[in-house]
């Protein structure tokens, strides 16, 4: 696959989880499934922007680390979004492994998620 076919397949999973996002909130599906595909939504993003910029992460902790150093620090995305993404992964975390409750503004969360998502997506064209 080549960089440009794998930045488009990240842009393309990035929008499908906001899709999915919006739909699990409309059909009041539980926060965690709300949060799940939020995080892989700005995840996916953050991973279209990486590989755009030639870098190749192994992990998540690879995204979030990367994108924290390669695209934050460079100053082409605030902290702020460096910090949303890393909340939303502590988000995901308590969702999934059920070790606390998610007690966020769902709403509020999936709002700033687009914003994110577009903002990736602007990143790499």
């Amino acid at each position: 696959m080549s960089d440009a076919d794998a930045v488009e397949n990240q842009l393309r999973q990035a929008r499908q989880a906001l899709d999915d996002a919006s739909g699990a909130r409309e059909a009041d599906l539980s926060d965690a499934v709300v949060v799940n595909r939020l995080y892989y939504a700005c995840f996916h993003a953050a991973q279209a922007v990486l590989y755009d910029r030639g870098h190749e992460p192994e992990s998540y902790g690879g995204v979030l680390s990367l994108f924290g150093s390669e695209v934050v620090a460079a100053g082409d995305a605030d902290r702020d979004r460096g910090r949303f993404l890393n909340d939303l992964s502590t988000l995901r975390k308590q969702a999934e492994y059920g070790y606390a409750q998610v007690d966020e503004d769902v709403d509020a969360l999936l709002a700033e998620t687009e914003p994110f998502v577009e903002t990736m997506e602007r990143l790499t064209e």
